[in-house]
């Protein structure tokens, strides 16, 4: 090592252009840096998606889900299967391992739906296999207002046509959804009497339409040399085709056409959905990216397509982005930057206050930025983006560049004091260190390299973080060998320090250093002296530290204050849709009286081609949901916002209000219908599965363990059954299609076709008068063509009966689940509330979503912190030759827990994975100091000294190195710790265990240390250790 260090101070042009030449490519590579939130996961979810027209929840459930799921089942890979039938749809989603590939597992995954596809419904859809998540939320949404009030009822249909078609060839777009506006439509408006008196039937209307609205191609006819192709044209090109259709002829052949027995003409579809913003009503687009696309690089070419949009279409719309996903991302990014940058100019000014001199601060002023860009080129080289978890890495990286920095120049000018010269004093006092911080280096990696092997979402989510401290490091020991002593020799006749040392403010902190090292050293006579003392101080403190572990509320992850909230109303099952929009202009009314809330995006209802909806479960015009942002800078947190708006609100019980702060995004990720709380209730029975969830529900309130609870069954649908009499039907020939092709025309109508009308692609919807079919006696008296030409009443052939149903069924593996979902209001455990409960043979309670990730993420971290211990005195043992001394050094971990508990308990911080990820982080940094210490006690006894004296002077030697390590790192993080920027949540429970465990363990390391080793080399011939 001595060698490289002194061909860089001699070389020190060469060592220059080497880190210019570093610099330039670490801007360029900066520049070109993707920026994510978090790291770029791919995540091993697929959906399976399986449609079936009319078809009730148990229906699909036994017709679709179940013999999809057993089939699905048998690929190798899978960690979950979960699915849930809803009227009409099922929607299985498969999650694989992480080690497994999500292109190879489709692959499967295709090969076993194709495999059953005969075996379901012939008037099922395709099952459709996609890694595109129907839970997932929108990352970005457009308000768009008419330019024009005459324009509104028109407005959707253009936009369908003109609007979302640029949006969705943007490349990563996999979505866009419209809500809101007015739907047109062709209708074919049966007179019921008129039919009966015509004698005709509506199969025979509907396949009048459907046959005569269509072009044919017919072959081709040879024309000389030429053949040309034959087609035959019976589109409908006006409302006056549809009117002209012939159905049949009557009795004496005269034809019988549309217009005798139903009206034609355009109109709107009734509205089953709205869409509002800040109390208006508007047109809102939901975008919807691929999986695993850039939020960022997305929103940019949304941002560029969308001026192109109201510049191109400026007479007719005003188009506005209200909710972007990638403005919190780059605020979060660019927060922990200026946190980065805040924190080092802090450690800076520490530093120079306790060198007491300008000119080792100034070279890490220099090298500081120099060693992040070249961080910033391994980043690019190594794919890392720029997220919350690789600058928090990074964070931590430049405290210890700090720290190996601090260790040169503290044995550089410590080589100075013997009147060495500056060159021989950077040679001698870099190469005396190398092997410290080395080893300092190498034991911080190791305490990360588990991690990266971690294969689970922990391991994946944590591996970037790891990675770059990793990198950071790497290049601060770089920096530390080579452009530290190559400065230092420059600036040899530079005279920054003359004016510096005389400020009051230097004086002030050179008298405070002195006191405080006279007190150490007097300390540490005393505990040499009085061993028991420390020892019991010790104890003390690790006991009372460790009664707060149990006090802490624990999460998986902590949440973040992203500026947002959801409100989600669930109104009166079968409510009308101006019954719920009553309900949501109340909460808006609240919402807007508030001056911290700047936009208020209303969904309330759903349109009939709402896909997300129907996929979710949330088309009914009961239901709404409303996202809430606020302004830039809010008085209030989104908690207490949330908790005044709670309070204002007043309905009935029946009516459900849930709010979600949308600030667990880690959760969302692993589970976008997750909550905090995840119970799930594995049964076969609906009814018990019901009343189980219903008892569940009613403790967990009672106990006030969570808020905002619902069970997945809670929901019941009324609705009228229609039971065919098999025998009476056959003997009219009748069969359960036709008849439901009129009761479906009769009760809602049916969208049997298109046509091209003034520009417009219309559905043209059969269906019967308003009025003569509004009630149930109506319908039961619905008249049924049956294939002898008579007619009979709907009551004549079917029993019609008042039911109440769910409205989806779910299932895990292959039971049946019944999933009870809230936000947690305590710290109470819910085990033993389930543990109390009697349940019937065959059911049992299973602890899922973020408790069931906390509790197999804490047991893989733990592994990792057991693993990083066992290999750093691995390594410590293998670098001393002594097993003895390498365990003493090990003893300086139980250490930094003192006040790391109650620290967090005081901040009002849960115990969480970053938390945990602090204390994996420590076990580098604490052994480090023991080390550094170690390495001095060696060059002392080498020294000719006696055992106690070399024992307190190596003490007070490694007391300002140990110092300026640790205070520069716990400067560095502070603005992480209370977080000074937007999403610095994330980091905020790691930096706080960082800061509190450098400040234990430096108060009481420095006195176990040296007593430890006292004690152990008094009893052998520790001149054999020189």
């Amino acid at each position: 090592m001595k060698s490289v260090v002194r061909f860089c101070v001699s070389k020190p042009i060469t060592v220059l252009m080497a880190w210019f030449a570093i610099i330039i490519f670490g801007i360029i590579g900066l520049k070109n840096a993707k920026i994510t939130l978090l790291p770029e996961i791919v995540f091993p979810r697929i959906s399976v998606i399986t449609g079936y027209p009319n078809a009730s929840p148990e229906e699909i459930e036994n017709l679709i889900t179940k013999p999809l799921t057993d089939s699905i089942g048998t690929v190798g890979g899978i960690e979950k299967v979960t699915s849930e039938s809803l009227e009409g749809i099922s929607i299985i989603t498969v999650q694989f391992s992480f080690h497994k590939s999500v292109d190879f597992a489709m692959i499967e995954l295709r090969e076993k739906i194709d495999l059953i596809r005969d075996q379901l419904p012939q008037d099922a859809s395709k099952p459709i296999a996609t890694r595109f998540d129907p839970a997932q939320s929108a990352f970005q949404e457009i308000i768009i207002f008419p330019k024009n009030e005459s324009d509104s009822k028109s407005l959707k249909s253009f936009i369908e046509e003109n609007v979302k078609v640029f949006l969705e060839r943007i490349e990563g777009m996999a979505y866009v959804q419209i809500s809101g506006g007015f739907e047109k439509e062709v209708r074919v408006e049966i007179d019921p009497e008129r039919m009966t008196t015509y004698g005709v039937s509506i199969p025979e209307i509907q396949k009048s339409i459907v046959s005569a609205n269509i072009n044919v191609p017919a072959g081709s006819l040879p024309v000389g040399n030429k053949d040309l192709l034959l087609r035959t044209v019976g589109e409908y090109k006006s409302l006056e085709d549809i009117k002209e259709t012939i159905i049949a002829t009557n009795n004496t052949g005269i034809p019988i056409p549309i217009g005798s027995v139903a009206s034609v003409y355009r109109s709107y579809r009734e509205r089953t959905g709205l869409a509002r913003y800040n109390a208006k009503d508007c047109i809102v687009l939901y975008l919807y990216k691929e999986s695993g696309r850039n939020s960022v690089e997305l929103a940019d070419k949304v941002t560029k397509e969308l001026e192109s949009i109201n510049t191109t279409f400026a007479d007719k719309l005003s188009a506005q982005l209200v909710y972007d996903e990638s403005v919190f991302i780059r605020d979060s990014v660019w927060g922990l930057v200026w946190s980065l940058i805040l924190g080092a100019f802090l450690a800076f000014l520490i530093l120079m206050l306790l060198i007491q001199s300008f000119r080792a601060p100034l070279i890490l002023l220099i090298i500081i930025p120099a060693s992040l860009l070249a961080t910033f080129l391994l980043f690019y080289i190594f794919h890392i983006s720029l997220n919350m978890m690789s600058l928090g890495g990074l964070a931590l990286g430049i405290g210890m560049l700090f720290d190996t920095s601090n260790v040169v120049f503290s044995s550089i000018e410590r080589n100075l004091t013997k009147r060495k010269s500056i060159l021989e004093s950077s040679v001698e006092g870099t190469s005396e260190v190398a092997g410290s911080i080395l080893s300092a280096t190498l034991t911080t990696i190791i305490v990360f390299l588990p991690i990266i092997f971690i294969k689970s979402f922990i391991g994946i989510l944590f591996s970037e973080m790891a990675i770059a401290i990793i990198l950071s490091i790497s290049i601060s020991l770089f920096a530390s060998v080579t452009i530290i002593p190559t400065l230092y020799v420059l600036f040899e006749n530079t005279n920054f320090d003359s004016k510096l040392i005389d400020h009051p403010i230097f004086a002030k902190s050179a008298d405070l250093y002195q006191t405080a090292l006279i007190t150490y050293e007097k300390k540490l006579i005393e505990y040499l002296e009085h061993p028991k003392k420390l020892f019991s101080i010790l104890l003390t403190g690790i006991f009372f530290s460790s009664i707060f572990l149990f006090i802490l509320p624990r999460e998986f992850m902590p949440t973040v204050d992203n500026g947002e909230f959801t409100i989600n109303i669930e109104n009166v099952p079968n409510s009308t849709l101006n019954s719920t929009t009553g309900i949501a202009e109340v909460i808006e009314k609240i919402l807007l009286s508030n001056k911290d809330i700047k936009s208020v995006i209303s969904k309330i209802g759903s349109d009939n081609d709402d896909f997300i909806a129907k996929v979710n479960g949330n088309s009914g015009t009961n239901i709404a949901k409303i996202r809430v942002i606020l302004v830039s800078n809010p008085k209030h947190t989104t908690t207490e916002i949330i908790e005044e708006v709670r309070r204002r609100i007043s309905f009935t019980e029946d009516i459900r209000i849930n709010f979600d702060a949308n600030g667990d995004i880690i959760g969302k990720i692993l589970d976008p219908n997750g909550s905090r709380l995840n119970l799930e209730i594995h049964g076969e029975d609906l009814k018990t599965l019901s009343t189980i969830g219903k008892n569940l529900v009613d403790k967990l309130k009672k106990e006030q363990v969570a808020i905002d609870l619902r069970n997945s069954l809670e929901t019941k649908k009324n609705e009228y059954v229609i039971e065919f009499d098999p025998i009476k039907a056959s003997s009219l020939k009748l069969t359960n299609d036709y008849i439901s092709q009129y009761v479906k025309v009769a009760s809602y109508g049916s969208n049997i076709s298109k046509i091209k009308y003034q520009e417009d692609d219309l559905n043209i919807r059969l269906l019967i008068k308003k009025d003569s079919i509004d009630n149930l006696n109506k319908l039961q008296n619905l008249n049924i063509k049956t294939p002898t030409g008579e007619f009979i009443k709907l009551s004549q052939l079917a029993n019609i009966q008042e039911n109440t149903s769910s409205s989806s069924i779910k299932r895990s593996g292959n039971s049946r689940i019944n999933v009870v979902q809230g936000n947690l209001n305590s710290n109470k455990s819910i085990d033993s509330i389930i543990q109390n409960m009697k349940l019937p043979l065959g059911y049992r309670i299973k602890i899922g979503g973020e408790s069931e990730n906390m509790e197999k993420s804490f047991k893989e971290l733990l592994f990792a912190f057991a693993l990083a211990s066992i290999l750093i005195y691995m390594l410590l043992s293998s670098q001393f030759q002594s097993l003895k001394l390498s365990a003493i050094m090990i003893c300086t971990i139980p250490l930094m827990f003192i006040g790391i508990f109650p620290a967090l308990f005081l901040f009002g911080k849960s115990f969480n994975i970053s938390a945990f990820l602090g204390l994996v982080l420590l076990l580098g940094v604490v052994v480090d100091n023991a080390s550094l210490y170690y390495e001095y006690l060696i060059i002392s006894l080498n020294e000719s000294k006696e055992l106690s004296k070399a024992i307190i002077e190596s003490g007070k030697i490694v007391f300002r190195p140990i110092l300026m390590n640790n205070l520069t790192t716990i400067l560095g993080l502070i603005p992480v710790a209370f977080e000074f920027q937007k999403g610095a949540e994330f980091q905020s429970p790691m930096a706080i265990v960082v800061i509190i465990g450098l400040l234990s363990s430096f108060a009481f390391s420095l006195f176990l240390l040296p007593i430890l080793f006292f004690y152990i080399l008094q009893k052998q011939k520790f001149t054999t250790i020189k």
